[in-house]
């Protein structure tokens, strides 16, 4: 399963919530309280699932669904019980039947069916007297279930057609525990079993499946027109990929391997379905060999578009969901990104295939032995045959840099911890488990080389497919292929990887070199963002990898030249750089860590960077890498933020992609500390980055679009364009403001939009000046059904509405329980925008606490709420911010949910207040330090005094 990027922000500070306990009791809760017994396993299921939509027979069946469910069991250890999950179905003990398997027609007699009622969601079924180990039993429930507007389990879903008739649509998405919603069963990861599947439809509708159809002509009872669609059986298949939909998509089919097909809504399947129909074969292909273990030939593999999606997308097998968005790409709407994630996501998912489906975690506690992998794949499987992409760099600032931020807070967590109930298995998927288990991968990678690794993932598969899996079963298949001498004298390689599987966080490796004798030391401890002390005791095993300013920089060598061991600093004494040489730790950044170093070291860097002939010597990864840690080190008091910003002042010269999206992500975070503060010397803030972005800007040629770009250029001038407007360069605001009243003039703007997609996101925002403006992209929106990356684009435009007012009216609109514009997968989305604009912040917090009863009923994505709190603290600066959140903790005492995020929301506001505090002064000097350049610009437009107004005006 793939969650979105801006998902992932927030989950992890639920999963940060849920660490420091779940709130409801100062009781430790088991993890076995949640799980089954091991007592009984289930072999196989036949399911019949009958889906009413509006038009039911009775008006009791509406937005409901009939199902019967036939298990074979066996009995493992002797009991009276036989516990499985059941949620949101009703189930009397006359629905249920029991036998045994060699003679189905004597009924054993059940002396209770109770459901738990709580989150456990237990269906406990007793028997007066205990089973002998190894009896088979057939145990059959008639229930009838809910097709929610949930996302989760068997839900609901519409759209509006060409005809502009509502379509209703019957979707599954089982993970973590939705399987529980659709029919009872043992909803666990280790609980493989074997499916038959059997789904009633009406006449013009289509089932699709994990299996293929073998039989659609049964008619059902009672129900003029409609047919049972029978499916084959699946392989040995956990509950949490099982799958079926319910629709009327039309499908386009591979002509190179015809188990490949693609559904859609019909008038986006022949126009945006090419390129990922392309891609798929040659990624399923790909890891067929890479893990030397073929794709059952009884499968095939369907690619379903859904409307409404909560995650990106689902692995099920033989049966992907997607986000329309995330599946979807044509060139006449959709951006250079969006081709990047079309292909990203189908490798991740199908990555799922072996990793996951066919291996298992034997529980939720190690999730990142599905994701980990997924993640790593979805980049290094796709980079195979999108080459161009830099899916190198891509990786580096899109997973690594965001979980480096997300995993040096306090409560963070390991990547193999504790998870219980559905709410904190939930919170499990975050980014430690994407982001962190994938970077765990790479690190591994090349740690042994890519070749041993590659032999080392054919040898876990082999050894566990169709089975389930703990880190330990990892480390066993990773060390059969270690070269010899990789590792320090003594330790294995469980040993080492578990430091960084069991403990949270990560170090930061201090390099000091002595100048006169050239040894080096390197230490560790772990880091924090916040910079206190927290009297830690994690300490790593870390192979250091190095480059040296001569011998030409070579940053292919990622060669180990010592371990650094827990309770040892580590000093290198042979082969090292004079002293008038740099040294760069982390080559291509495959550790897991930040580095600092000296202020020499740091000074020779500098020298470099700033030289016009030899920046490039230092290769662009490391560059971005140089950026990113040297700002986490000053937020984190561990280096200065003289010598921070000091490693962008070359920027001035930068033409790559990461480093600048790097140095962006670092200018960000200072620009939402100065918000609100009154200090005349924040002006120097806008124009010192305008300074360093003027030679990018025209390097990207403005807004010419040049149909011989690659996909990494193109980014480049997105990237460039919406931060040259953001700071209000003159030509990019008035380009835009011109290209967006050109469009808003057609006709028909829905059929005649002459913005190319690339330059989109920055003509709708900042094309935005009137509430005319605001009401014409709205209307866009409610139009752009058939064009799902046009939806998301302008979703976010929106958000760059210019007054508190037009912001409030738009997150109004997601509030509404009925008739709202918003589809509900895009109601966090819609959140997000909002507070990314400086404008919106307040108008968001205020939304957030005065109309949270409202918020419930209509925020119903994947997650939490209470990762609204976390999206907005990361916004907020100010003692009357953090008093509405404590408030809010006052006036809804109950929501014991979302009450430790608020608590960790409020934590966040504490340390920016305090960074203001501590850093406010040395930044802004920095900034007006460098005032004398910056003031030279002519090219700044009169926005740049709004601009500078919000960074100043009172709070």
């Amino acid at each position: 399963m793939m969650i979105s990027c801006k998902s992932l922000v927030p989950l992890l500070a639920l999963v940060l919530a849920v660490a420091a306990g779940h709130g409801k009791s100062n009781r430790k809760i088991s993890t076995a309280e949640y799980q089954l017994p091991k007592s009984i396993k289930p072999n196989f299921y036949d399911i019949q699932i009958t889906p009413f939509f509006d038009r039911a027979p009775e008006e009791g069946l509406k937005f409901r669904f009939i199902g019967v469910v036939k298990i074979d069991l066996e009995v493992l250890e002797s009991t009276n019980l036989i516990r499985l999950h059941a949620r949101d179905m009703t189930i009397t003990q006359n629905n249920v039947t029991l036998a045994l398997a060699t003679d189905p027609n004597q009924v054993l007699e059940t002396s209770s069916v109770q459901q738990s009622g709580n989150d456990k969601h237990f269906l406990d079924i007793a028997v007066a007297t205990n089973f002998d180990v190894g009896t088979k039993l057939v145990l059959t429930i008639n229930y009838i279930g809910n097709l929610n507007d949930d996302l989760d389990g068997f839900y609901r879903s519409s759209y509006v057609n060409y005809r502009g008739e509502i379509t209703w649509l019957g979707v599954t998405q089982f993970s973590p525990t939705g399987a529980r919603r659709a029919f009872p069963c043992f909803d666990e990861p280790s609980h493989k079993a074997k499916f038959t599947i059997h789904v009633a439809r009406e006449p013009l509708k289509v089932v699709t499946s994990n299996m293929r159809v073998a039989a659609a002509n049964r008619p059902v009872g009672g129900l003029d027109g409609w047919v049972w669609v029978d499916f084959e059986q699946t392989l040995l298949t956990p509950t949490f990929v099982v799958a079926f939909t319910v629709h009327d998509f039309g499908y386009v089919q591979s002509e190179v391997d015809d188990r490949f097909r693609i559904y859609a809504r019909a008038e986006l399947v022949e126009r945006a379905t090419g390129y990922a129909l392309e891609m798929a074969p040659k990624i399923l292909q790909y890891l067929e060999h890479f893990t030397n273990f073929s794709y059952d030939e009884s499968m095939k593999l369907d690619q379903l578009a859904i409307p409404d999606f909560a995650p990106n997308a689902m692995e099920n097998w033989g049966h992907i969901n997607y986000r329309e968005v995330a599946l979807l790409y044509d060139n006449f709407s959709t951006s250079a990104t969006s081709k990047q994630k079309t292909v990203t996501v189908m490798s991740h998912e199908i990555a799922h295939f072996w990793f996951g489906n066919l291996v298992t975690p034997a529980w939720w506690n190690e999730v990142w032995l599905k994701e980990g992998f997924a993640t790593y794949f979805q980049y290094f499987a796709a980079d195979k045959f999108e080459n161009l992409f830099q899916l190198e760099q891509a990786f580096v600032g899109d997973e690594l840099q965001p979980v480096l931020l997300y995993d040096s807070r306090a409560l963070s967590h390991p990547l193999s911890g504790e998870v219980d109930s559905p709410a904190s298995i939930l919170s499990g998927f975050d980014s430690i488990a994407y982001n962190k288990g994938g970077a765990i991968m790479r690190f591994l990678t090349a740690i042994l080389g890519k070749d041993n690794f590659e032999k080392a993932i054919k040898h876990y598969v082999d050894k566990n497919k169709y089975g389930s899996v703990t880190k330990d079963s990892y480390w066993e298949s990773l060390s059969t292929q270690l070269p010899p001498n990789t590792l320090p004298d003594g330790v294995n390689l469980s040993e080492v990887m578990d430091t960084w599987a069991t403990q949270p966080g990560f170090p930061v490796i201090t390099a000091s070199r002595n100048y006169e004798t050239k040894e080096i030391t390197f230490s560790q401890q772990r880091f924090y963002s916040s910079g206190k002390d927290m009297n830690s005791t994690e300490e790593w095993y870390v192979p250091i990898t190095m480059v040296r300013e001569s011998g030409n920089a070579n940053w292919q060598d990622l060669s180990i030249k010592g371990w650094l061991v827990p309770t040892e600093n580590l000093t290198l004494t042979d082969n090292l750089p004079n002293n008038t040489e740099w040294i760069v730790l982390n080559p291509r950044q495959t550790g897991l860590y930040r580095v600092n170093y000296d202020q020499k070291n740091w000074e020779l860097i500098f020298a470099t960077l700033n030289h016009n002939d030899k920046w490039r010597i230092i290769l662009d990864i490391n560059r971005a890498q140089l950026i990113d840690d040297a700002m986490a080190l000053a937020r984190a008091k561990h280096l200065s933020y003289e010598t921070a910003l000091a490693t962008t002042e070359y920027l001035t010269i930068e033409t790559e992609y990461l480093p600048w999206s790097t140095a962006f992500k670092a200018f960000n975070f200072i620009g939402d500390r100065l918000v609100g503060i009154q200090d005349e010397r924040a002006v120097f803030y806008p124009l010192y980055v305008t300074n360093k972005l003027l030679h990018l800007y025209d390097e990207v040629n403005g807004f010419v679009i040049n149909d011989n770009d690659g996909l990494v250029e193109r980014k480049k001038r997105s990237l460039a364009l919406n931060w040259a407007c953001h700071l209000g360069h003159q030509n990019c605001t008035a380009e835009a403001s011109t290209k967006f009243q050109e469009w808003k003039s057609r006709p028909a703007p829905d059929y005649q939009n002459p913005v190319h997609p690339d330059l989109r996101s920055v003509v709708y925002c900042h094309g935005i000046k009137t509430e005319a403006d605001f009401d014409f992209l709205l209307e866009r929106y409610a139009r752009a059904q058939s064009s799902p990356a046009e939806m998301k684009t302008i979703l976010a435009a929106l958000g760059c509405a210019p007054t508190e007012e037009l912001l409030e009216k738009f997150l109004n609109e997601t509030a509404k329980t009925e008739g709202s514009i918003i589809r509900s997968q895009d109601s966090r989305d819609s959140f997000a925008a909002v507070i990314n604009n400086p404008v919106g912040v307040e108008v968001a917090l205020n939304f957030l606490v005065t109309r949270y009863d409202d918020i419930k009923l209509t925020y119903q994505s994947f997650g939490s709420l209470g990762s609204l709190f976390s999206m907005i603290a990361s916004k907020l600066n100010t003692e009357d911010q953090k008093a509405k959140l404590e408030q809010f903790l006052v006036d809804y005492p109950n929501e014991e949910d979302v009450k430790p995020v608020v608590q960790s929301s409020i934590a966040t506001v504490d340390e920016n207040i305090e960074w203001l505090l501590d850093h406010k002064d040395s930044v802004l000097n920095f900034f007006q330090a460098k005032g004398a350049n910056a003031a030279s610009i002519t090219v700044i437009s009169p926005f740049l005094v709004i601009l500078v107004a919000i960074f100043t005006m009172s709070t």
